[in-house]
């Protein structure tokens, strides 16, 4: 329960494993109707969360997968982030390429699109397929230094090191743009809202 004047913090609700439901008006409409949960849970997923974790969404709460409407993005947005870094993943340098197609080559929004991210090369990052999903999901960020900055709860075998942990500590790649560098008030909003760090473990710097 909220307390207080301010809202709780992402660390709080954690920590208290906080969890919502809808008032009872809005159970007995749900009931009323099969296909309006359908439809809510799609907007909630398309007006808040990138479209690279909707299936982990889902399968959390073990639901199947819904259509969602994909929401209006810039479509200069894609082509100018890539092209500031020269059609490149910005963490590992992926470029694999058929023809001269980027494949599994995404601008990704470091401050969500739904979170009022604007679709601005300097709000942007070319990463590939994996590394963007890795980052959506907050198993690592960027320090104000833009340094890769891994998430103290990541683990695993294959792939552990020469995917994310190797990375650690490293600079993201310079766009060929100076515009297009990420904007710190984006890099530490993804640090903030995201990252999966453990309480404490870092500082908003004025």
């Amino acid at each position: 329960m909220k307390t207080g004047g301010s809202s709780p913090t992402k660390s709080e609700l954690l920590r208290r494993n906080a969890v919502g439901s809808f008032l009872p008006e809005v159970q007995e409409l749900f009931l009323s109707d099969p296909t309006l949960p359908s439809e809510a849970i799609s907007l909630i997923l398309t007006n808040h969360f990138p479209e690279t974790i909707h299936e982990d969404i889902l399968a959390a709460v073990y639901l199947d997968q819904l259509p969602t409407a994909k929401p209006k993005r810039d479509p200069r947005f894609r082509e100018e982030v890539l092209r500031a870094y020269g059609y490149r993943c910005a963490v590992c340098g992926f470029d694999l390429r058929l023809d001269n197609v980027p494949l599994a080559l995404d601008a990704a929004h470091i401050r969500w699109h739904q979170a009022l991210g604007p679709s601005i090369t300097s709000n942007g990052l070319a990463l590939c397929s994996l590394h963007h999903k890795l980052f959506d999901r907050g198993a690592f960020s960027l320090t104000d230094g833009l340094e890769v900055q891994i998430s103290q709860r990541v683990n695993g075998s294959s792939g552990l090191v020469e995917i994310l942990l190797r990375f650690g500590g490293t600079s993201i790649a310079a766009p060929n743009i100076r515009t297009a560098k990420p904007a710190i008030e984006h890099v530490r909003w993804h640090r903030h809202e995201v990252f999966h760090a453990p309480a404490g473990e870092w500082v908003l710097t004025a």
